[in-house]
């Protein structure tokens, strides 16, 4: 917001007329698109602002010339910000900041909204990627400015500070009235958005901020300038593509779709723009390929696929699909199939049209970025390019740069539509090649060579010259001598300047260089490079990718010296936190948080985990919730936040915990069934329910969460669910083994449910209701299979039988009732000590009461004679149990029984 107010306080310097007013703005407009490519320069193009590559750039002395940046970062306009009270202090042991670094802080402490003018070495300057000083104060705290949702942006990135002044700048100037720097978490309210109230906020003239809000609107390229620093923006935030699914950054995303909305209304809806409706259709075109490529960085849906199409369609270029047969190789003698693409305007001339001297020569050295097969063996196989049998396919047409670039976002849709195997490799090939038949662009030409040597990687005869490829083109950054180039000429000369680099750049997907040397160096690691990969890694501060090549080197030790090393020479978030995952130490990540302001979100999980393992876990959970208040989008660590909110019963933390991982990660089957045992436990039996569905419908085989299905339906009486889910263990339990710990459905669980469905059918049968009776009949029968295939399925337990027999009894089965009766005899009778045991006694004694009505009921001898057998069998082992002065009072009951037994047998025999 203080360089928002600074903008206004320039804006404020002009003369009290529009002529005067509209001048300003341009100006902060070109202040801004200039630190934009200066940013973009440094991290993306190239060439490098590196000193030494001259002996004369020397002073005297062997005093070092003036950095070029001296003076500009910040511009003389931010001078206002420098304070006094921001001397770096004597006994200070951190290194101090040159001027091409100027801020120690950029807090909103007063005394901090200063700029560093005493320095150890004032002419240090912006160094190479190798080379940077990235734990200067000033550029920790750029970084932390431009960190977005809790993701750090890249920490070994160049002058991120140029990039923080061109969002600032053009961002005001895009949108006048709108907060700055909305992706921080300390923003103002989106609403408060009129200028009037914005001013008041900045201590400046309401009619100053009107007056802006009204000139800035002549600046027709102020909201796509703007909408270019936003992607800049999300492509400097340090996520791992596999890791990236579109939902990182959210601010900025809203950010970037609003300010390339107002693109397409400004230069792609309305009829007239230029004046010219070739330029009309040309910047339209060039818009929507730029949002195109904003919705791929920004990994949405589709990818930026529709807006691709729709840039072809503007630019009116024919693209035509095909093979042809052709050759790839020196000796190949028949012809195959090869991939084709084809592409002109109307009324174009073919290649071979004559060229100026001078653009014969741009070209030539734009085509030496390319590295040869022959360059790198004389006994290469493959041809430089397909030769075609037909003579009219090896004749290519003239394509300006936008129509290449649409070619490029074409074959980059390829890649995003399609699994990487061979077939989209040659798909992306052709796409490729007919980009590399021209030479206009230096960028352009070097996005599709660095595409190409991607594809050639996963081929063995064109591995080789692909690495050594994407290594000519990441050394072409530095203006420094390299292998792969060698000379001053080669450096100089045949490289293209840096307005030339830039001119097309946000129209292609060409990396910035950090990500070009993890990707050289994530290759030479898979071929086994793994010290040339682990040195690499070292530049880019990817401890975790250093840790493992020294590991597979055999070299474990060299990471954490590494680290130490780098420390002590400055301090950054990222490098102690990379010394406490290696050392588990917790004051190396509570240093981390102190260099980061407490917004490095690793360095908050990294505490949390120590305490956890410690086993302290309210500081954990502590830690843990802090982290996520910077970067709320990680499931993983809210589920650990649920788990840990259930151990210290704190159950509205691990419900919303919970609730925020299957929200986030619907597919998480674990988090939904935690979700419903929080419900459980409060007994709210109606919100667990519609979790555990959830639950089951991702892992069907997790037995807890069947059993916990199954009290929760009883519970809410869903009699039919509820049978299913005794019938889904019960298929469980067979198909795993016993080792596995599969309980069968318990006995409170069957006798709920008998009684339940019993229940049902009789309310059913005294109200009359014919819909409630036959579904109460259909549940019945669902029961009596039930009992049934828990009869045949599990180890016999009495009270199996028991309720069976009490539920043939409501049914009216009576045969079915006395060889459930029998069964269950049986089976106490079976188990050891049962006469001992006063529960299963008296148990025995009812059982026995229960056969006896049954017999007598029956009245034929035979019968009597069967339970008078059994009565006495019981009555034994009863006796045999008990002491002659004191016996079970159980025995009384049977001898009353037998007693009545012979009656009836003497009334039946007589």
């Amino acid at each position: 917001e203080r360089i928002k107010r600074n903008v206004l306080d320039y804006f404020s310097t002009s003369e009290a007329n529009t002529k005067s007013e509209i001048i300003k703005c341009t100006e902060l407009e070109i202040i801004g698109i200039a630190s934009l490519n200066l940013f973009l320069q440094l991290n993306y193009t190239g060439p490098s602002m590196d000193r030494g590559l001259k002996p004369e750039e020397e002073g005297g002395g062997g005093e070092t010339a003036k950095h070029p940046l001296d003076g500009i970062n910040p511009h003389d306009m931010f001078q206002k910000l420098a304070s006094k009270d921001n001397e770096v202090s004597q006994s200070q042991t951190k290194p101090n900041v040159s001027v091409s670094a100027p801020l120690s802080s950029i807090s909103e402490d007063e005394k901090d909204d200063g700029l560093s003018n005493t320095t150890k070495n004032q002419n240090e300057g912006i160094h190479s990627l190798k080379e940077t000083n990235t734990t200067d104060a000033f550029h920790n705290a750029v970084l932390s400015e431009l960190a977005v949702n809790g993701e750090w942006p890249f920490q070994v990135c160049v002058a991120p500070y140029f990039l923080l002044l061109a969002r600032a700048v053009l961002s005001t100037l895009a949108e006048p009235t709108r907060p700055f720097r909305l992706w921080a978490e300390q923003t103002n309210s989106l609403n408060d958005r009129d200028g009037g109230v914005d001013a008041i906020t900045l201590g400046i003239n309401p009619d100053t901020g009107a007056n802006f809000a009204a000139r800035a609107k002549f600046l027709s390229g102020a909201s796509l300038w703007s909408a270019r620093a936003i992607v800049a923006h999300r492509r400097l935030i340090s996520t791992r593509r596999d890791d990236d699914d579109g939902q990182a950054c959210p601010a900025l995303w809203n950010e970037a779709e609003a300010m390339f909305s107002c693109c397409l209304a400004s230069f792609c809806e309305e009829q007239v723009v230029f004046g010219d409706a070739d330029r009309n259709a040309h910047v339209a075109s060039e818009v929507m390929l730029e949002w195109g490529l904003a919705q791929h960085h920004f990994r949405k849906l589709g990818r930026g696929k529709v807006y691709f199409n729709k840039a072809l369609d503007l630019s009116k270029l024919e693209v035509e699909v095909t093979g042809a047969q052709g050759k790839r190789t020196k000796y190949q003698q028949e012809a195959t199939a090869q991939y084709l693409v084809r592409a002109k305007h109307s009324s174009q001339k073919a290649l071979d049209q004559e060229e100026s001297h001078a653009t014969s020569q741009k070209k030539a050295h734009i085509e030496k970025q390319m590295i040869k097969h022959d360059d790198v063996a004389s006994d290469a196989l493959l041809l430089e390019k397909i030769r075609f049998e037909d003579e009219e396919d090896n004749v290519h047409f003239n394509l300006s740069i936008l129509d290449q670039s649409i070619l490029l976002a074409l074959c980059l849709d390829v890649k995003n539509d399609n699994p990487m195997d061979g077939l989209t490799g040659e798909q992306m090939g052709g796409y490729l090649a007919r980009v590399l038949n021209q030479h206009d662009d230096w960028m352009v030409y070097a996005t599709a060579l660095l595409e190409r040597a991607w594809l050639e990687c996963e081929r063995t005869h064109g591995r080789e010259r692909a690495i050594l490829q994407i290594q000519a083109l990441a050394d072409q950054h530095s203006n420094r001598l390299t292998l792969t180039q060698s000379t001053f000429k080669s450096v100089e000369e045949d490289s293209a300047p840096a307005q030339d680099r830039l001119r097309n750049l946000h129209g292609i997907v060409y990396p910035p260089r950090w990500d070009m040397l993890r990707d050289l160096a994530d290759r030479y690691a898979k071929i086994g490079i793994v010290t040339s990969a682990a040195e690499i890694f070292e530049e880019l501060e990817l401890w975790d990718e250093v840790v493992e090549c020294y590991r597979i080197a055999g070299k474990e030790s060299r990471a954490e010296e590494v680290v130490r090393a780098r420390l002590a020479k400055k301090e950054t978030p990222r490098m102690y936190a990379a010394l406490g995952d290696l050392t588990n130490d917790p004051k190396c990540f509570e240093r981390s948080l102190d260099l980061s302001n407490g917004k490095f979100y690793d360095a908050h999980v990294a505490l949390g985990k120590f305490y956890f393992d410690k086993g302290e876990p309210r500081r954990a959970l502590k830690h843990y919730l802090e982290g996520l208040e910077i970067k709320p989008l990680m499931p993983a660590v809210w589920f650990r936040v649920g788990t840990l909110g259930m151990q210290l019963k704190e159950w509205d933390t691990a419900l919303r915990a919970f609730t925020e991982v299957v929200q986030q990660e619907p597919e998480e089957g674990d988090a939904w069934a935690n979700v419903a045992a929080i419900h459980m436990h409060r007994k709210n039996p109606a919100e667990a329910y519609p979790a555990l569905i959830e639950s089951l419908k991702q892992n069907r085989s997790n037995w807890r969460v069947w059993v916990s299905k199954l009290y929760t339906c009883i519970d809410l009486k869903k009699y039919d669910e509820a049978i299913q889910t005794c019938t889904e263990l019960l298929n469980l339990k067979a198909r795993k083994k016993s080792s596995d710990g599969i309980p069968p459905p318990e006995e409170k669980c069957i006798r709920a449910i008998v009684g339940g469905s019993l229940q049902n059918y009789h309310d059913g049968r005294a109200s009359g209701d014919e819909v409630a009776l036959d579904s109460s009949k259909r549940t019945l029968a669902r029961v009596r299979q039930l009992l049934d295939k828990l009869k045949s399925s599990v180890k016999s337990e009495a009270w199996l039988y028991e309720i069976s027999a009490y539920f043939n009894e409501e049914m009216g089965w009576r045969e079915d009732v006395f060889n459930d009766l029998m069964k269950e005899y049986r089976t106490l009778q079976s188990e050891n000590g049962w006469e001992e045991d006063q529960v299963k006694r008296s148990k025995m004694i009812n059982l026995a009461k229960e056969i006896f009505i049954h017999h007598k009921t029956e009245g034929s001898k035979e019968s009597l004679v069967k339970c008078k057998l059994l009565v006495n069998g019981v009555l034994k082992k009863i006796r045999g149990t008990s002491s002659d002065s004191e016996p079970y009072a159980e025995a009384a009951e049977l001898e009353v029984m037998l007693s009545d037994l012979k009656t009836i047998m003497d009334s039946v025999t007589h």
